[in-house]
């Protein structure tokens, strides 16, 4: 089944589930491969995100936007949540409020900076926060291994991620500091018991 109805024949709301966690800790890893194995899930989707980095760069795969399309995009409403990190700007799209509407779990990866405007605009019921999170040692050497930063940028990342800290309703933790697959497994299950909460409801 795509949607969910109540006991009127209305479709219930679905789920938007936001990703966080420091530089490092695996998000993007978790991400393709949660993807890929619930490609057949038809009410679990992962839009992609609009970044203003050209296509075909280290990272994940989005939709290129140049800055200036960025801005003036952003100024006409075509992003449901948007943020600047790293001198890079990002946008979930305008359509992702649609689908949580229309019985969606919507999973997609975002800056702390954007969970409450998530819960205003989505409501705080519909939100749900899987906050992923590995050890200072695991972090440094994923950091060193993908080499996109110097070694003052990994210190740096290093002590924003020793203060991270998240707040508020209905926030998951995943632990990612075992094997890759273990850290897979406890994605999906955390993505699954999201979606058994909102049929529940």
């Amino acid at each position: 089944m795509t949607e969910r109805h109540t006991h009127d024949g209305a479709i219930k709301p679905g789920l938007l589930v936001l990703v966080v966690g420091p530089s490092g800790v695996g998000k993007d890893t978790l991400l393709d491969a949660a993807r890929e194995r619930l490609k057949d899930a038809a009410h679990i989707c992962f839009p992609r995100r609009c970044i203003t980095r050209p296509a075909g760069s280290v990272g994940e795969i989005h939709i290129p936007v140049r800055p200036e399309d960025f801005a003036q995009m952003a100024r006409q409403g075509a992003f449901l949540l948007s943020w600047k990190a790293h001198d890079l700007c990002y946008g979930i799209p305008r359509h992702v409020q649609d689908d949580v509407a229309n019985g969606k779990t919507v999973i997609v990866n975002v800056s702390r900076s954007v969970i409450d405007d998530a819960r205003s605009l989505i409501g705080h019921g519909q939100v749900r926060v899987l906050n992923i999170r590995a050890s200072r040692d695991v972090l440094r050497k994923r950091l060193e291994a993908r080499g996109r930063e110097d070694i003052l940028d990994i210190e740096r990342r290093l002590a924003r991620a020793s203060a991270y800290q998240i707040g508020g309703d209905n926030i998951v933790h995943v632990d990612n500091d075992a094997d890759l697959e273990t850290g897979i497994t406890r994605f999906i299950a955390a993505i699954e018991i999201d979606h058994a909460i909102a049929n529940r409801a």
